[in-house]
């Protein structure tokens, strides 16, 4: 766009030099001059939206100018119809509505000032034209803008979701991580982090199948979904393993925590033919700041305490060298004939 503007902008000022058209020709001149300094750091500048509100506002002030300028030909109008898909593309939806609508307006007046010069039924036909072709264009650019908007919307949350449970991917903790972290540190709030995994999962789905795996990593991811706040995030790292961000969290709080949805989870057995399956999982909590601030350092050191866990017996919560054991540890699934 900078560089379609800038050769066209010489071009025109050439052309309407030739007509004696001098205030235009200086406009068009300055314009691509400014298009041409914008294109040496317009992939660099943290400020794209100002800078782009600032390359749209002249040019568009310059195709109002030349539709009312004497020597200027009808034709300019046809830059004014390229107004709602140039703020569209560059502006999004919200920014591209109001340019499009301001500009276009103003365009619609202008061409009627200019050109309109008696009232006829001609000339009626000839405004109902401009007018309803211009709300055309900005009505068709307005939707395809929505509907981008909604497919990138859609696709950022499927490549942020598990598929089978519906719970948040790793690409997804790292990416709520960041925020979370900074929301923590700036308002000196506490974070935590649990890192839990379904015991002897590989026993249910070699005996019972991953059709019965599956139905427990759902049911797993239900309860979680349930139970937390919405400002919590439940993850699933990778097979029968889950993450639990919480924000605002204590360590002890993140484990309290951790302790009730075991007890929860281990409570709802899960039905795999004639039999029920009483799941539960080992949990290790990892605390922002006295456990690392980093996600990789608390999902290493959540993930050694978990392993702790299971290692002293399963079914039970640690963190931070203390073990919430409230219950009897088991070894494998229990399973009772209905």
């Amino acid at each position: 766009m900078l560089w379609i503007t800038t050769i066209a902008g010489v071009v025109f000022a050439i052309i309407n030099i030739q007509r004696d058209v001098y205030l235009l020709a200086v406009l068009e001149l300055i314009y691509a001059g400014f298009a041409a300094c914008l294109l040496r750091f317009v992939n660099t500048t943290p400020h794209l939206g100002a800078w782009t509100t600032a390359f749209l506002v002249p040019f568009f002030c310059i195709m109002e100018i030349a539709l009312v300028l004497p020597q200027s030909s009808f034709t300019v109008f046809t830059w004014i119809q390229t107004i709602p898909i140039i703020s569209y593309l560059l502006l999004g939806k919200r920014g591209g509505f109001w340019m499009s609508l301001i500009f276009i307006s103003l365009g619609v007046v202008a061409f009627n000032v200019r050109y309109v010069t008696e009232a006829s039924l001609l000339n009626l036909v000839v405004m109902a034209n401009i007018g309803f072709s211009s709300l055309a264009v900005m009505m068709f650019s307005h939707i395809y803008e929505s509907s981008r908007d909604d497919n990138e919307r859609r696709l950022i949350e499927l490549a942020g979701t598990d598929s089978l449970t519906g719970l948040a991917n790793r690409m997804r903790l790292a990416e709520t991580f960041k925020s979370m972290r900074n929301q923590a540190e700036r308002n000196d709030l506490p974070l935590s982090l649990v890192v839990l995994d379904l015991d002897n999962f590989k026993q249910v789905n070699d005996r019972y199948g991953h059709e019965v795996g599956d139905s427990v990593l759902q049911r797993a991811a239900a309860l979680f979904q349930d139970r937390l706040r919405d400002s919590d995030l439940a993850c699933r790292l990778g097979g029968e393993e889950f993450a639990l961000l919480l924000p605002g969290a204590s360590l002890e709080q993140a484990a309290d925590l951790s302790d009730g949805l075991r007890q929860r989870l281990a409570d709802t057995p899960v039905a795999a033919g004639h039999d029920t399956l009483r799941v539960t999982f080992s949990a290790g909590v990892a605390s922002l700041g006295e456990d690392g601030d980093s996600l990789s350092e608390l999902l290493k050191t959540a993930d050694r305490r978990m392993y702790e866990a299971k290692g002293s017996g399963r079914n039970q919560v640690v963190a931070a060298g203390q073990r919430y054991a409230l219950s009897a540890a088991g070894t494998a699934p229990e399973e009772r004939s209905e």
